[in-house]
């Protein structure tokens, strides 16, 4: 488990440029949102739609960042390997369906969260 320790680390700093990168792609959406109150300002919107998702993915990252070091710190536990797959997988996809996107940056970790 030795090399897994620092998959939850990588894993949240991915999720932090995630969300800074959305928060600078999409600021005019975001505060669009804001200035319209927030509750029920994303509606059919496209930009500002985007804007949620992006976001809340960073923040899903994170979370699962935290897990990760919670399991491999706290608890000991080497992270299973059909979670190193399953992100393996879903960033290949997510990265022939969009080539100039930061999936790229996550297959190397997925790779890394494998190794044991």
């Amino acid at each position: 488990m030795g090399i897994q320790k620092h998959s939850g680390w990588m894993v949240e700093w991915t999720a932090y440029l995630h969300t800074a990168i959305g928060l600078i792609l999409f600021w005019k959406p975001v505060s669009d949102i804001a200035a319209a109150g927030v509750w029920n300002a994303v509606g059919r919107d496209i930009d500002r739609s985007n804007a949620i998702w992006f976001l809340f993915f960073g923040v899903l990252l994170w979370n699962i960042a935290r897990m990760l070091r919670w399991l491999t710190t706290r608890q000991s536990i080497p992270i299973p390997r059909f979670v190193g797959w399953q992100i393996l997988i879903f960033s290949i996809i997510g990265a022939i369906c969009m080539p100039v996107s930061g999936f790229w940056l996550v297959i190397p970790q997925a790779i890394y969260m494998l190794k044991r």
